[in-house]
């Protein structure tokens, strides 16, 4: 599966955020620097997931998670940056029918998957890397 870079940073922002939420707001260039990001393009992510509802902003004060990486599907996650529900047409097109009977059989493979495992995951191959 080839991931986009929105949905790349998408992932590194939640990660950001989960390791230094705690309650507190956290500013787009504190976000951006530490995971290399360009700031402006870290900013419309942030804003999708904001409107995905994993992520609260608040003018002058800055974006803190709205649900824990527990609770944030992997599945929900890849939604937020991808074609987000087809249009209510009666005759779809090709392109929508394919996208959503992939949509349908990739949820259940990623439904039960969450940001907090992708993190974990991550932290177990980069230990394994370390003791090989």
């Amino acid at each position: 599966m080839k991931m986009n870079k929105t949905l790349a940073y998408g992932l590194a922002c939640l990660h950001y955020l989960g390791r230094n939420n705690g309650g507190q707001w956290n500013q787009v260039a504190d976000i951006s620097r530490f995971q290399g990001l360009p700031a402006p393009y870290c900013n419309k992510v942030l804003q999708a997931l904001v409107h995905a509802g994993f992520v609260e902003s608040q003018k002058g004060r800055g974006y803190r998670l709205r649900k824990d990486l527990d609770n944030i599907s992997v599945w929900e996650l890849m939604e937020a940056f991808t074609f987000n529900g087809a249009p209510g047409t009666e005759k779809k097109e090709l392109s929508i029918k394919l996208y959503e009977t992939l949509r349908d059989e990739v949820n259940h493979w990623l439904v039960g998957l969450t940001v907090q495992d992708i993190i974990e995951m991550m932290n177990e191959n980069d230990k394994g890397k370390a003791e090989g």
